[in-house]
């Protein structure tokens, strides 16, 4: 027997099916971890590629939540990821003007 067959589903497509799945599962479940990630402010300036003073003025315009705990900040990495597409969004295009 050669190659099994599962009611009209081939045993190699079943399996690339269940890949995929698990593939998608496993993703998922990732994001999901990264999204509850706490990051310091060093992290999050890291992060976002900015200083600590740019972090602290984007805590001032309501652009971060900062999440204290004790003395500590904390940033959640699924708001800055939010923040950081809400930021593309509104981003200006590149526009060069002629020269006269």
């Amino acid at each position: 027997m050669d190659k099994l067959i599962l009611s009209p589903i081939e045993l190699d497509a079943l399996l690339d099916a269940f890949r995929a799945v698990v593939r998608a599962e496993l993703k998922h479940q990732h994001q999901e971890e990264q999204s509850d990630q706490l990051l310091t402010a060093k992290e999050a300036a890291e992060l976002l590629k900015v200083t600590h003073v740019t972090l602290w003025q984007w805590e001032k315009a309501g652009r971060l939540q900062k999440h204290k705990m004790g003395s500590r900040v904390y940033y959640k990495h699924s708001e800055i990821m939010a923040s950081i597409e809400s930021l593309q969004r509104y981003e200006k295009p590149n526009i060069r003007r002629a020269k006269p």
